[in-house]
């Protein structure tokens, strides 16, 4: 019994994915950079009250320490979020994300995992759209197991007519000067996201 309810599971998310694999390519980017696309509220951060998907891209050199582009990638929300985001409530919605995404991959369950610290600026904004920059500290479970800092640049685009946002991340370690953000400026909100 236990087997057929692991299929089950197994069918129906396979049959979602593959569906929002379809309907959701809201991002331009480099066929060199993998994909994945997830549903919300993610089931490692079911504290972000957040409804939609989330595309994710990560660059070539995502996962290799050596490489200018480690630890490099963007993602973007599209949600039933219908109000500009604070700054205040940003900085909680990163640390529930790394935090549980964190916890998830630990494979060192003796470990106890460091508390993410958030810490964001707001740029500008408008209406409809905002900026912000800051600084993420997390442990990082997939690939040093150590702490590290990534910076972050976030852009939210509201949809007034729609009622949602379109929420987009861009993270790396390399300070924002470095060219590494050129390419990964790269991974972008097509145009009129409004209107997709």
């Amino acid at each position: 019994m236990k087997n057929l309810v692991c299929l089950i599971t197994l069918f129906f998310t396979i049959c979602t994915f593959g569906q929002e694999e379809k309907e959701s390519l809201l991002l331009t980017f480099d066929d060199s950079w993998r994909k994945e696309i997830l549903p919300m509220p993610l089931s490692f951060a079911p504290q972000i009250p957040l409804k939609g998907v989330e595309e994710v891209r990560f660059s070539k050199g995502w996962a290799q320490k050596d490489s200018d582009t480690f630890w490099t990638y963007a993602f973007v929300w599209n949600v039933n979020l219908n109000e500009m985001l604070t700054t205040k409530t940003l900085e909680l919605y990163m640390q529930y994300y790394f935090d549980g995404l964190m916890g998830v991959v630990n494979k060192d369950k003796s470990k106890t995992v460091p508390k993410t610290i958030a810490l964001f600026l707001k740029e500008d904004d408008t209406k409809e759209t905002a900026h912000f920059i800051g600084k993420i500290q997390l442990y990082d479970a997939f690939h040093t197991k150590d702490m590290t800092t990534l910076n972050c640049s976030v852009r939210q685009v509201y949809c007034a007519e729609k009622q949602k946002s379109f929420v987009l991340f861009h993270f790396s370690p390399q300070e924002f000067a470095h060219a590494t953000w050129d390419e990964l400026y790269t991974v972008a909100l097509k145009e009129k996201p409004c209107k997709l």
